[in-house]
């Protein structure tokens, strides 16, 4: 069913696309720029989203917003979506696109979350090791979260690796029980 989504749909066909030309890493970018913009723009973004506005006139607005600041490729495929009411499934079209680069380029991304910032080196030696584990390159990003005791927790490639120390403490006590 997942190969049904609109994200999937749409971030497949884009890649494609873009692949055919040339220009996968330049979609990433531009992807990212049209991001912040409806994000620094809020009222920008409803706007496409309002059903009482014709598609016409949000492809007149997109048009006069991103014209000549992104590629004919990105910008028909904003029309793409302004048409096929697909606008609001903007961002979950970009991750999956970037997943799909991703892939195509051997790595797979993932997230370490800590209760500190980790050193370059560090996060690096876990990417080492989780790749070791999945056989893939990987490339983690690290994100801060305060309510670990410490210890670290990896998602990646839909996977879960849980090296905190509440879960440790847990196993220990389930053992201690038997």
């Amino acid at each position: 069913m997942d190969s049904l989504t609109v994200d999937n749909t749409y971030g497949h066909a884009l890649y494609e696309a873009a692949s055919e030309r040339g220009i996968v890493e330049q979609i990433i970018e531009e992807f990212n720029a049209v991001s912040r913009v409806l994000k620094e723009n809020p009222q920008l973004k409803r706007l496409f989203l309002l059903p009482i506005v014709s598609a016409p006139g949000k492809r007149e607005v997109a048009r006069n917003v991103f014209e000549g600041v992104i590629s004919p490729e990105m910008l028909n495929f904003i029309y793409v979506l302004i048409d096929k009411r697909r606008i609001g499934a903007f961002d979950e079209i970009r991750r999956h696109y970037e997943r799909l680069v991703s892939e195509a380029e051997g790595l797979i991304k993932g997230v370490i979350y800590s209760v500190v910032p980790l050193n370059e080196e560090r996060v690096k030696a876990f990417e080492k090791k989780t790749g070791e584990a999945l056989g893939k390159n990987v490339f983690l990003e690290n994100r801060i979260d305060e309510s670990f005791v410490g210890g670290v927790k990896i998602y990646v490639d839909g996977k879960l690796i849980d090296a905190s120390v509440k879960t440790r403490l847990e196993a220990m006590k389930q053992r201690m029980k038997q």
